[in-house]
């Protein structure tokens, strides 16, 4: 179709003065708790919140941190377009999470960091760790623009609200209050959106199957379209979703969250002990776990809601990014304020992440960058009144570099879930590939470390690159428009419909474009575990004085492994700085 979609614009005063509500709230929270802490505020508090934060909202705000607006949209669109295989996530959360809280949360914990690249640093040298964030900070950039662009697109079609508002309002509240209010104002701010996250997507499920006359029906029209699917064991690493990729290559995705990226790391440094953490973990992986199993029952309840009437072929919305927010609107057209409820759900989810993100960029920009940058010249320290400051300029300077980069995702193809699992593994799996060489690997040395983390990060960038230009669409199930008061009356298949050019496969070497984003952080690990290895042995074999490690740096550290240490506050560390 050429035409452009019927614009669809139901928003009304209540639901806007709801949507601008909540972003009111969440910026006063910021406010808050920057008059509150105004008179003891210091660094140590401002990126780990004193480290004397409590479980639950911790744990919330784990889960906040990456389920994120992508997930809400992302989920709903895999189970409409492409079925129900990726449901089986749910299961590997169940593997990822409780490993992650038994391996790294006791050893991050016990090194007592605040940027969680200081580890290497400690376990190898500087240049490892200064590579290492950079490409954490290049990876939270894209996910943010990711996170940032895509409510914001699929919203502006089925509402009327402009896409630059839309970006701006979001990343501005997300900059001032994790600027003002420090990590506290994240935590807790977090909280606060994940509750209206669970409510909108629990109203929605609910009057969606009354409209459609119930769950018998949703399970017929579910059968019938074929979207129930479990049972997909192919060996071949080129299908986009198998039981394999999403157990195997799930695990490792996952663990590039919970296991290497310094959002997650910092929120188990915030709680008083390892138990603390662990138990913050158990809570987010029934939080994560509910929450895809809500966001995937959204997806089943508009396929059953749209059984007979695809809104992209019936030329209702551009992009099935838009299918859940445009559902919304068509479901409560007639229920004043509750369409502004659900898409404040969707924007608390995006500010969630970016904040999350923003923080934990602060963080590492100033640990790995300006404090070892005073340190390598020998120049003064920075007083906490600098640190402080320069703390929060960072904040609201990523911020507006995230805003300014949401306005290219645009160029991008692939559905937003994809694109955002691809970006934790192309750049996360490296990182995790790094760590866990040195955690796990007592021979391995800083040249090998450096040349397993660069060469697996160029390659993984180049397969990215080439995956987006030169990879093969995924094919969808089929549509129907059969009831719609429409000049169609067949079945289509979305992308045969919407290009008139058909799906071509990669052969020979092109294939490994087709390459299922689920392996990406598995290849990288792999890659990182066979050059660092390597390189090591080569270069040990030329070295006469080799020293191991010390035990506190491996993570099965003998006897130290399970002991707590004392830590060292962040503003301890500044106090011996200026000494």
């Amino acid at each position: 179709m050429n035409t452009a979609p019927i614009p669809v614009n139901r928003f009304t005063l209540i639901d806007y003065s709801i949507f601008f509500l909540m972003l009111l709230i969440s910026a006063a929270i910021g406010f808050y708790y920057a008059w509150k802490e105004r008179h003891k505020k210091t660094v140590d508090r401002v990126l780990l919140g004193g480290r004397k934060l409590k479980v639950f909202p911790v744990a919330m705000s784990i889960m906040a941190s990456f389920t994120s607006a992508i997930s809400i949209l992302g989920f709903a669109r895999e189970m409409y377009q492409f079925g129900s295989m990726y449901l089986l996530i749910g299961i590997s959360y169940f593997i990822t999470q409780p490993f992650a809280a038994f391996f790294f949360v006791p050893f991050y914990h016990r090194l007592g960091i605040t940027s969680a690249y200081e580890y290497l640093q400690k376990r190898f040298n500087n240049s490892v760790r200064t590579s290492a964030s950079i490409i954490f900070c290049v990876q939270m950039f894209c996910y943010m623009a990711v996170v940032l662009y895509s409510p914001s697109l699929a919203i502006e079609q089925v509402t009327g609200i402009p896409l630059w508002l839309s970006i701006v309002s979001t990343g501005l509240v997300c900059t001032i209050y994790t600027s003002l209010g420090g990590m506290k104002a994240v935590v807790f701010t977090d909280t606060f959106q994940s509750i209206v996250m669970f409510s909108g997507l629990i109203l929605i499920i609910f009057l969606g199957t009354n409209r459609v006359g119930g769950i018998e029906v949703i399970y017929q029209r579910l059968y019938e379209g074929d979207r129930l699917q479990f049972l997909e064991f192919s060996a071949s690493p080129f299908v986009r979703h198998t039981f394999w990729s999403i157990m195997i290559g799930g695990f490792f995705t996952s663990l590039t969250v919970y296991g290497s990226n310094q959002a997650t790391i910092q929120r188990y440094l915030t709680l008083p002990s390892i138990k603390d953490a662990q138990i913050a973990m158990m809570i987010n992986l029934l939080g994560t776990f509910s929450i895809l199993v809500i966001c995937c029952l959204c997806g089943f309840v508009a396929y059953a809601n749209y059984f007979d009437c695809d809104p992209l072929l019936s030329n209702r919305i551009s992009n099935y990014d838009q299918l859940l927010p445009f559902f919304v609107v068509d479901l409560l057209k007639n229920f004043y304020g509750l369409p502004g409820l659900f898409i404040a759900c969707i924007y608390s989810a995006a500010l969630s992440t970016i904040s999350s993100g923003l923080n934990s960029l602060s963080a590492v920009f100033l640990h790995d960058f300006i404090y070892p940058f005073y340190a390598s010249y020998k120049l003064n320290s920075l007083s906490h009144g600098r640190s402080m400051i320069t703390t929060n300029f960072l904040a609201g300077c990523f911020g507006l570099i995230t805003i300014g980069l949401a306005y290219l995702c645009k160029y991008v193809g692939s559905t937003v879930l994809q694109i955002s699992l691809s970006i934790f593994g192309l750049l996360g799996g490296p990182l995790l590939g790094v760590m866990m060489l040195g955690m796990l690997v007592p021979f391995a040395n800083s040249k090998g470390a450096l040349v397993g983390l660069l060469a697996s990060t160029s390659f993984n960038f180049w397969l990215g690159i080439s995956s987006i230009l030169y990879g093969s669409k995924p094919e969808s199930k089929k549509f129907s428009i059969n009831q719609c008061l429409s000049n169609f009356n067949s079945t289509f298949s979305v992308y045969q419909n919407s290009s008139s050019n058909q799906i071509m496969k990669n052969e020979g070497f092109s294939k490994i474009y087709d390459l299922s984003y689920y392996w990406y952080s598995l290849l990288a690990v792999f890659n990182v575990f066979f050059i660092g290895i390597l390189i090591s042995l080569i270069t040990n074999a030329f070295e006469k004085n080799i020293t191991r490690p010390d035990d506190d740096l491996l993570v099965f550290g003998g006897k130290k492994y399970l002991k707590s240490v004392e830590i060292e506050s962040l503003d301890e560390k500044i106090k011996m700085m200026n000494k």
